[in-house]
């Protein structure tokens, strides 16, 4: 009845992928690229997600450039952002929801949280979306 959501997942640490994806595939159709530049020509492709999970560093765009463009665009700007970072610096989570992100984990993380976080997210932008 309800269709499968679809996740892009964005992280230069494979392992990190791997859990993400092995995780919430079960529940989401789950696109995973390694970096924000792949990440954003994919979105530029046409392709379409529910929401983002996007590591802060990573190389050719981190998690804060990816996030002033999707905030900047009228097509991204409504799709809900989880940002992931090994630093646990309350600036950097403090600019994170600043510049539009939905919520920040810290790494190490449980995926079982962030597949809760997920659900959290999405129950909020359908109620809110017509």
């Amino acid at each position: 009845m309800n269709p499968r959501k679809t996740l892009l997942v964005m992280d230069d640490e494979p392992s990190i992928c791997k859990i993400l994806e092995h995780f919430l595939k079960k529940e989401f159709n789950v696109f995973v690229k390694s970096d924000g530049a792949e990440g954003m020509l994919w979105l530029e492709e046409g392709n379409e997600v529910d929401l983002i999970i996007a590591d802060l560093q990573m190389p050719n765009l981190n998690g804060k450039e990816f996030l002033k463009i999707a905030r900047a665009s009228n097509l991204y700007s409504d799709i809900p952002v989880i940002i992931l970072s090994g630093s646990d610096e309350s600036s950097e989570r403090i600019q994170c929801l600043n510049l539009g992100a939905d919520d920040f984990m810290v790494k190490p993380f449980n995926p079982v949280e962030v597949q809760a976080k997920v659900n959290a997210i999405l129950r909020r932008s359908k109620r809110y979306s017509s």
